[in-house]
Parts: structure tokens; sequence; C-alpha cells
């Protein structure tokens, strides 16, 4: 056993019940077509996909299953969430089949927030969603998009979603030094996404590589993903006033060119830092996602998938905003370290950029809502680069293009 971090004892205890058993399996199994008759049968609904879209489920879940390692409270994670990820996907197509306008809504020049894990997304995404012009998907949204049982409106779903946001701050109170999880703030896409199987929200929890290869022969998972992206949002704007949509995850990087085959008149907000400053936390970042779900973690690996994968989609989209693939127009550049040091104007001048109209009191709006969530307000997050098996020259060296090109300032 390779402990990561100190688990909360009623988590150590519910995890022994997997060898107390022989095998977490006999607990929690994760059976594809048992956990979608039990989504069907809940729901009294039996539309949910095309062949392609039960393939891909059927693989991931059976990867998931054999190759993922997970312990008793991952599966019960797993299990959890597959079946409410398939209800919500039966509901929406359901009301996508009874009400085709939803497929008629515009969804015009969404704004994306992407860069690297740590690089500010998430303060740049909160601070934009305070715009009453702007809408974000909020994170009960993401989890219950449409009324159903107990979840009537805003209120009781939000209650439902804490099951998810919340939950995982329970298991690994750390995390929350590392993002703030909470129902009512907007989230990733990653989140809605997950109706497709084949979404990169699965490559955050879970290890699968007899999936990840027969994915690799599949281009159309990607393109699949953004159209129920798109899918998503129309559902959510549809009935209301039509607002920009503000989105956001580190994800769409190395899927940039799907993003904008689906969203041509998509603009980018890309977040900058300096890559000492995002490595090492982004290697703890998902080396605790994976201590939340199995036991064994490989810190070296994570600190691998940390820099070399990162180094690879900024220096992918950097090559694309170059050589004319992508729009360099489209993109507007954020520096974390001006983020940091003066937020309001830093949000100002993405506006300017952007075309957006400035809201009257917005400069101070922004400074309100970062008094009110200081950094640091759940502790510190504390790691090491050498924890990951790696060093200062090391990821100096990875990310010396990058650093030059944007002109990154190193942060003390």
């Amino acid at each position: 056993m390779n402990p990561y971090r100190v688990r909360p004892d009623w988590v150590r205890h519910l995890n022994q019940f997997g060898p107390a058993t022989g095998d977490p399996r006999y607990i929690v199994p994760l059976d594809a077509e048992e956990m979608l008759a039990s989504a069907r049968g809940s729901t009294g609904l039996e539309e949910i996909g095309d062949a392609l879209w039960h393939e891909t489920y059927r693989r991931r879940i059976e990867s998931i299953d054999r190759e993922s390692g997970l312990n008793l409270l991952g599966r019960l994670l797993c299990r959890a969430e597959t079946i409410r990820i398939l209800q919500t996907r039966l509901r929406l197509v359901r009301e996508w089949d009874v009400c085709p306008g939803i497929l008629d809504e515009p969804i015009e020049r969404p704004i994306f927030v992407a860069g690297a894990p740590r690089t500010g997304t998430t303060i740049m995404l909160e601070l934009l969603a305070l715009d009453p012009a702007l809408r974000a998907p909020i994170a009960w949204e993401a989890h219950h998009p449409l009324p159903h049982g107990v979840a009537t409106d805003a209120e009781s779903s939000m209650a439902l979603a804490e099951a998810e946001q919340e939950l995982w701050a329970d298991i690994q109170p750390e995390f929350m030094t590392l993002h703030e999880l909470r129902s009512d703030l907007p989230c990733e896409c990653v989140h809605f996404m997950s109706i497709e199987f084949g979404s990169n929200y699965y490559g955050m929890h879970y290890v699968t590589p007899s999936f990840d290869e027969w994915a690799a022969g599949q281009p159309d998972l990607v393109a699949r993903s953004y159209a129920d992206h798109r899918r998503f949002l129309q559902t959510l704007q549809h009935g209301s006033p039509a607002r920009r949509w503000l989105l956001k995850s580190p994800v769409h990087l190395v899927t940039i060119e799907a993003l904008f085959a689906e969203y041509p008149d998509a603009v980018i907000i890309q977040t900058h830092r300096d890559p000492l400053k995002f490595v090492g936390s982004t290697a703890s970042t998902t080396a605790m996602l994976a201590w939340l779900r199995r036991d064994e973690v490989d810190l070296a690996l994570q600190g691998q998938i940390a820099m070399v994968g990162f180094a690879f989609m900024l220096d992918l989209v950097r090559t694309l905003r170059g050589n004319g693939t992508l729009a360099d127009a489209r993109f507007i550049d954020s520096h974390y370290i001006d983020l940091i040091s003066d937020p309001a104007a830093a949000v100002r001048k993405i506006y300017d950029r952007a075309g957006l109209d400035w809201p009257p009191g917005h400069g101070e709006a922004i400074r309100g809502y970062l008094r009110d969530k200081p950094k640091g307000k759940f502790g510190v997050h504390e790691y090491k680069l050498e924890e990951f098996g790696l060093d200062e020259a090391t990821v100096r060296a990875a990310y010396a293009d990058y650093v030059a090109h944007y002109a990154i300032q190193p942060e003390s």
C-alpha cells in the first residue's frame, strides 16, 4: 500500500470491508448492463443513445472495473455517479425528443477559460460569472439539469448535488485547499460532458488502458462529446433569455480543434502561470483525485502526467495558434501573476479584448467577492516536487519554449 495522504478514520474503516470480504467487487459490483437497467427502471425511460454510445459506455465501465484498482469507496462512488449520469442522460434524451425546439437554441460566441490546472482558471471563471450578462453552468445544474423526483427546483437540486460536489471533501478534507467544492458555484464542463462516456471526465478519475487503446481508433468520440456539450447548454438555456455562455476546463486544451469545430465563434481565455508553480500542484491534484478512489497511487506517474502531459497540450495550442490552424485573434492571454496582483484590472483587460460591456460597479463586485474568499481560506495546499519524481531544472527545461513565447514571469 502506498498511502498518499492520511485518510479520515471513517473512510479507512469503510474501505477495510473490501479485503475483509475478499474483494470489494463482492460488495459493490460495476456491471454495465445492470447499472443501465437500474437507471432505466428508476426513470421509466428507455432510449439513451446509438450503438456507438452503448459500446463506448460498456467498454469504459468494463475497463474501470478490471483495471482501475478501485477500493470499496471508489467503487461506491463510481457506481453512484454512473447511475446518476445514466439517469441524467435518459432524461435529457427524452427531453430532446419531446421538445425538439431545445436543439434550435442558439449558442453564440461562448467564452471558454482554458489553461493548465492551478493557473487561475477557477477564480477567473467565478469572477467573470459575477457579470449578470454572462451565464456559467452551476454545479447543481451539471448533475440535475431537469426537474425530477424530489429535485423539483434549484434548492432541492442543489441539496442533491451536494452528494457529489461536497462528498469529496468529506473523504479527503485536504481537497478543499485545492478547490472549493460547492453545489452553487460555477463548474467545469467535464462534469456535464460525462454523459458521453468517451469524454475526458473519466480519465480524471480512472485508469483505463484497454479503453484508451480502443478509443484511440474512434476519432468520432471527441466530436460527439462536444455535440453533447452544445445540447446540454441548449437544454439549460431553453425557456429563458439567452445570455453569453461562460465555460471552463483545462482539458479543452488537448481537444481545442474539436472545440472550435463545434463552436467556430468561441473565444478562449488562455491562462498562463510559472510552470514551477502549476506542475507540482497539478501532480498533487491528480494524485488526490486518484487517492479518493484507490489505495495505490503512482506518484512518479502523476508527476510525469502533469509535467509532460500539459507541456504537450500547451505546445500543441501554441503551434496551432502560430501556424494559423486556429485563429490567434480568438485567444485572449491572461497571466496569473497579473490576476493576483490586480484582479479587477486583469478582468477589465479581458473585457476590452473580448468586446464586452463592463457592468457598472463590476470592479467593486470583484473586490468584494475576493474579500469573502481570500486565498488560503481552507488552508494551504502543501506539496513538494520531489514527491513526484520531479525537480526544478527538469520542469524549467520542459517548459522553456512555453515560458519564452508567452513571456511568463517567474514567481517567488
